[in-house]
């Protein structure tokens, strides 16, 4: 059996487990990921493979934290294997995950936070062009993690996450110089304290390089 056809084995085996079970198996699939080529790679990362996930998500068959995590853990890989992948625009995954986040942005009262960061990461993660309404909800949202100093694990992968997620944005055209300011603290922070990691340091770079290369005005955001 290829890798590819083991990683789809595993998908289709999620129909049939609980939660956890379902979870031991998402975790079998990065590893799966990790091995992969980038040719095998884009090979399952499909519209198909996203449609799925939101069909599975609508019957009740997999909860948005399980989902959540599978998404994650494709989008990672995505962004080691150097890989643009549009196919999640097209699919209604992509479309469930934006109404999520502008419905639970807008709530006032019991908002969950940490499902709407979740939200946006996933967002941001295949969206290298989001559009103006889901950056200013999604950029002040992730910076608020990626700000975090707490030194343990935890906060740690949660700051990584956050980062890997603004390394994908391409531009951003909502209150560049704040967003911009603070991720220049956030690289600032790391070479003094060695927080982070290669990958993460560099999700932090790669976002300001981009908006310096769309808007030459944020070239003395680096000095």
């Amino acid at each position: 059996m290829t890798i590819a056809k083991q990683f789809t084995k595993l998908l289709s085996e999620l129909d049939d487990c609980d939660e956890d079970g379902q979870k031991q198996k998402i975790e079998e699939m990065d590893i799966i990921m990790k091995v992969m080529d980038k040719k095998e790679f884009e090979s399952v990362i499909s519209e198909e493979l996203f449609n799925k996930i939101g069909k599975m998500i609508e019957n009740k068959i997999m909860t948005m934290e399980s989902a959540i995590l599978l998404m994650k853990h494709i989008g990672h890989w995505n962004d080691l294997k150097g890989n643009f992948v549009q196919t999640f625009d097209y699919s209604s995954l992509n479309k469930r995950v934006q109404e999520m986040i502008v419905e639970e942005d807008k709530k006032k009262e019991e908002k969950d936070e940490k499902l709407l960061v979740d939200l946006c990461e996933c967002y941001l993660l295949f969206n290298s062009f989001a559009s103006s309404e889901m950056i200013s909800i999604c950029m002040p949202c992730l910076l608020k993690v990626a700000l975090k100093k707490e030194e343990n694990m935890e906060t740690q992968k949660d700051v990584e996450m956050a980062l890997l997620a603004f390394g994908t944005i391409w531009y951003c055209k909502t209150e560049e110089d704040q967003y911009l300011d603070e991720i220049k603290e956030i690289i600032q922070y790391h070479k003094e304290h060695r927080n982070l990691t290669q990958l993460s340091y560099q999700s932090a770079w790669e976002l300001l390089i981009n908006q310096m290369y769309f808007d030459s005005s944020f070239g003395g955001c680096c000095e």
